[in-house]
Parts: structure tokens; C-alpha cells; sequence
């Protein structure tokens, strides 16, 4: 499971009660989006051992499916596996390259950076899940061929 992001709502209310305590509202969205960067991060460092699996997962699959001999069955449900683990590399892909950090780079982020951040770093997680569960789909079904 991935990490719970909190909707931008509450984030501005949380922002909101922190600048009404006394401190900085720059100093509040820097602390704010450096947590989205960290964030961030853990979802590379989660999902990028995937992205090679994926590619066992293909080759797998495309091997089964080569090698023939088993029937036309075992050979479409191999590249049902294979199609599952390209898809699911093309999000995990997606993913890794998404930035989820400050939007411009050399400036001191704002409280209106925030929903750039916030937006991506959702976009980040749900790709970083989707990717995952169509990996393992991938890698499930190809253990069924080879068992």
C-alpha cells in the first residue's frame, strides 16, 4: 500500500493554523512542500526495484510464449502476462519520472505552489500503484503458465 496523501483542503486549513500560531506562511509552505519532495522520493525508492522485474516478467512471458509446444492457450495467456507487465512498466515508468517537488527551481516555493505539488504527487503515487498491481497481475499469471 502507498502513503496517504491528504486532501489540499486540509492541507490549507493545517497551513492556515500554522500561520495563525505565528509562524511564517513562507516558512509553513517550505516545510509543506520539502514533506511532498521527501514524499516523493519514497516513491522512487519504493517502486524502482519493480521496473526490472517488469522486465523479467516480458521476458518470461515472451520466452513461453516462443517456445510453443504447449498449445495456443498456454501461449495466450503468456502474452496476457506479458501484456499485464508492459503495461504496468509503462506506468511504473511514469512514475519515476513524474516530479512531484517545487515547480521552479532557484525560487522560494509558495503557498500557491501547492497545489502543483500536491497534484503531481498524487499523480506520482497512483501510477507508482497501478504500475505495482499490474506488475504482480503480470508475474501472477505468468507463475499459472509455468506451473
Amino acid at each position: 500500500m502507498g502513503q496517504k496523501i491528504p486532501p489540499l483542503e486540509a492541507l490549507q486549513d493545517e497551513i492556515d493554523k500554522r500561520v495563525a500560531a505565528g509562524e511564517s506562511e513562507e516558512d509553513v509552505s517550505l516545510a509543506v512542500i520539502e514533506d511532498f519532495e521527501k514524499s516523493a522520493a519514497t516513491v522512487n525508492a519504493r517502486t524502482t526495484p519493480l521496473v526490472p522485474a517488469s522486465g523479467i516478467v516480458v521476458t518470461g512471458a515472451g520466452i513461453l510464449a516462443k517456445r510453443g509446444g504447449e498449445g495456443d492457450a498456454a501461449t495466450a495467456v503468456a502474452l496476457i502476462a506479458m501484456a499485464f507487465a508492459l503495461i504496468g512498466l509503462g506506468f511504473l515508468a511514469t512514475a519515476l519520472f513524474t516530479h512531484a517537488g517545487r515547480p521552479n527551481v532557484g525560487f522560494a516555493p509558495t503557498r500557491a505552489d501547492l497545489p502543483f505539488v500536491h497534484d503531481r504527487l498524487v499523480k506520482k503515487e497512483s501510477n507508482a500503484q497501478v504500475g505495482s498491481v499490474l506488475t504482480f497481475l503480470g508475474f501472477l499469471i505468468l507463475v499459472i503458465v509455468i506451473l
